[in-house]
């Protein structure tokens, strides 16, 4: 299929960048758990939960809708209409969040309240720029400012913790050292303010990009509650250290993260581009997700047994509590991936009010778990209502999509998938280092077997290449 083919052209070129910029800042844990305490990493991973929270619900996700209206014209004229109109729209917004995060801040007497205002600013400046790259096709050049940002943030976080013995306000200043490189090299290449012409703002384009983006800003508000509100109970129920080693545990879903964000990004792109209602496109649909679900757990068979190897070379032992956190948050990280993935189908057919609904049954579910859970599991309670609400909202959605679409998912696969996830778990939580050797190749094992009918053509193809020679 056509389409596939550019899904895997555009997942290969996320991929050389997109593997270095996470790994990079993977590598910087053993950084962060050496030289800052439990405590310490958990109020900045609490501020910057604050940060996201206002951000989040201020910006509108403006950025999805900018894309999204550039992907349905040819139009160059009104493209730029569509980036213009966006921008007033992103500038407009600025101006809210700086002063809502202000009052905020000094009501809660947050530590550094700068770099929490700037982790917020410059992450969606970040998101803007690299939607526009996107936009405007300079996928290359994303991924080139990317590993840029990521290099900067690697070297300057090492010089203030490691030189200077600054405490974890390193991290906010490192952070927006990086994105602002970032966004310099972008800039300077797609020159959106030199290009600016006051005609190019519209009042009809900015209501659509309104009208496009506030559900977001809704969902948002509510995908927050399935992420950061967790943070915030933790140090609440239990304490700030609690949240300092549920946070390192997800630095290891980050790692799921790293597998799926190149595909990701590349599926973003193809699936605002395909919008039509024929059973083709439900079939590739189908197809994709059916894929992209094997995918998932074929990495999470393969890293859970080598993060039990690699976990007391990567973390310090004052961060021992992290460790039993690690699968769950994994298997959460993993329904989660797949829940913004079906979120990108619907949205291909605006229809937001079912993103909507889904994410708000989603965080319903992680609140009331949550709250039930912490007396009797602590941290891990996190993990769990996570996990469940993501479950519930990816079963919304993959009925609402069949809905819309002729989709389905193929159920049976879960007859082997979720039998096998129990024994990797079991591993991990009661096995010793021999056990998790043996389950790393096991699945490797399975993850081929389970990708094998999407591979033997890939394979078949790249042979007759090498024949045609």
């Amino acid at each position: 299929m056509k389409e596939l083919k550019r899904l895997a052209k555009a997942t290969g070129i996320y991929f050389l960048g997109t593997v270095g910029t996470k790994l990079i800042s993977f590598l910087l844990l053993p950084l962060y758990t050496a030289y800052l305490l439990p405590s310490q990493y958990g109020q900045y991973d609490v501020n910057i939960t604050y940060a996201l929270l206002f951000s989040s619900v201020c910006f509108l996700d403006i950025w999805t809708g900018i894309m999204k209206y550039m992907f349905e014209s040819d139009d160059s004229a009104r493209q730029s209409g569509v980036v213009y109109s966006g921008i007033a729209i992103f500038l407009t917004s600025s101006a809210i969040y700086i002063a809502l995060i202000t009052c905020f801040e000094w009501f809660m007497d947050i530590e550094y309240p700068m770099g929490v205002t700037a982790y917020g600013f410059f992450l969606c400046l970040q998101n803007l720029y690299g939607y526009l790259a996107r936009a405007y096709g300079k996928n290359i050049l994303f991924i080139i400012s990317g590993l840029v940002s990521t290099t900067c943030n690697a070297a300057l976080n090492i010089l203030l913790l490691v030189a200077l013995k600054w405490d974890y306000r390193a991290l906010y200043v490192s952070f927006a050292a990086g994105v602002l490189a970032q966004c310099v090299i972008l800039e300077a290449n797609i020159r959106i303010f030199p290009r600016f012409r006051k005609e190019y703002l519209d009042k009809n384009t900015i209501k659509s990009l309104l009208r496009f983006s506030l559900p977001l800003c809704i969902n948002s508000l509510c995908y927050w509650m399935l992420t950061g509100y967790n943070k915030i109970i933790i140090e609440e129920k239990i304490d700030t250290a609690a949240n300092g080693y549920y946070a390192v545990a997800s630095k290891f879903g980050g790692i799921l993260i790293l597998v799926s964000s190149c595909f990701s990004m590349a599926w973003q792109e193809l699936a605002y581009r395909k919008y039509d209602r024929d059973k083709s496109t439900g079939q590739f649909y189908s197809y994709a997700t059916n894929l992209y679900i094997k995918v998932l757990f074929g990495g999470f068979f393969v890293m859970l047994p080598v993060i039990y190897l690699m976990f007391p070379y990567l973390v310090d032992d004052g961060y021992d509590a992290a460790r039993p956190l690690v699968p769950i948050n994994m298997l959460a990280t993993l329904a989660g991936i797949l829940f913004i993935f079906l979120g990108n189908i619907i949205s291909t057919y605006k229809k937001n009010n079912i993103v909507f609904i889904s994410t708000l049954a989603a965080s319903v579910v992680n609140v009331l778990l949550l709250h039930i859970l912490v007396p009797a599991v602590g941290a891990q309670a996190a993990n769990i209502a996570l996990l469940a609400g993501y479950l519930v909202s990816d079963a919304l959605r993959i009925r609402m999509i069949a809905g819309l679409i002729d989709y389905r998912l193929d159920w049976k696969m879960f007859l082997y998938l979720i039998p096998f996830t129990a024994v990797v778990l079991l591993g991990y939580w009661f096995g010793q280092t021999g056990d998790n050797l043996i389950l790393v190749f096991a699945g490797m094992i399975a993850g081929i077997w389970s990708l094998w009918p999407a591979l033997e053509p890939l394979l078949s193809g790249i042979r007759n290449m090498g024949q045609g020679r």
